[in-house]
Formats: structure tokens, sequence, C-alpha cells
């Protein structure tokens, strides 16, 4: 997935071939985990992942996720339309390491804040790295919003969470 993400980034693949490389990856993974979840192999951090309320976009953010197991990350992927107490329910329970946000629609992207806002009264935004993704972020917007980065694509999101656990 790394050089599938690499060759995206060059325009040699396009949004089709990382959708079956994703799902190639998926379908590995499959059989993969029952032989992985044996093995004494830790995992490299927890993230979660979805796209923020009132969004159902989400392409970019399950490809982001295939991408960060394929990585060897542990991925609770939230799906859509996730409001911010649950992107908060699961950083408690899982212990997470990394939040991710997508969002597609300019309207949607107003709601990273409100995700950020709730870690912060919850007590956790601290202890959790937070990244923010899709047709309605920049980094310009991550670090207004105080997002700790941005992901352009799919390669760089996962370069960026390896970058946060590469720093604890």
């Amino acid at each position: 997935m790394d050089i599938v993400g690499e060759q995206y980034e060059k325009n040699i693949k396009f949004i089709p071939e990382m959708l079956m490389s994703a799902e190639a990856l998926r379908d590995a993974m499959e059989l993969l985990a029952p032989v992985l979840t044996k093995s004494d192999l830790s995992k490299a951090g927890r993230v979660v992942m979805g796209t923020v309320e009132g969004d159902i976009h989400d392409i970019g953010q399950q490809i982001v996720s295939m991408m960060l197991e394929g990585a060897g990350f542990e991925v609770y992927n939230l799906g859509v339309d996730v409001p911010a107490d649950k992107f908060v329910e699961k950083v408690k329970q899982e212990k997470a390491d990394v939040v991710g946000m997508s969002a597609f629609l300019s309207t949607t992207g107003l709601r990273f804040p409100d995700v950020i806002q709730s870690l912060q009264e919850a007590g956790i935004r601290e202890q959790v790295k937070v990244m923010i993704g899709g047709a309605a972020a920049s980094g310009k917007y991550a670090e207004t919003i105080g997002a700790d980065g941005y992901g352009p694509n799919a390669g760089a999101a996962v370069r960026l969470v390896k970058s946060f656990m590469s720093k604890q």
C-alpha cells in the first residue's frame, strides 16, 4: 500500500487502483489476522478514524484506514456521520494514540473543531494526536483549529501517523 500510495501521489496510479489495492489488502488481512494476532508482533499504535457528523463521504478515510492497517496499526473506523461524542468515547475505550477525521463538504469541515473541543472537555486532548483530511481540510485549517496535522492524501496520512508515533 505504501508503494501504491507513492504512485498515486506521482499520478501513476489513480483512485480505482487505490481502491482495488486497498480491497486486496483487506482480503489479505482477513486471512492473515488469525496468524498475526497469535504472534508476538505488537501493533504500531491505535487509531480512531471517522467522517465527521453530517458527512457521508468515506472513500478517502476508508483507504487511509486500510493503509494504516497494512502499516501495522490497529484501526477503529467509526464510519460516516460520526458525532464528536462518539470520537471521544472510542478514544477513551481503546486508549487511542491518534484520531483521524475526514470531511468532504466545506460545511461539515466546520465539525473538526467540535471534536477537538470535545476531546479537550473530556480531558484527553493532550493524550491523543489529531489529524484531519478530505476535501474540506487543509494544512492551514488544521493549524487554525489546533489539529496536530493534515493528510492531503492517503500516503501522506499514513506517514503523518507514523511520525506521530515516532515522537512518543
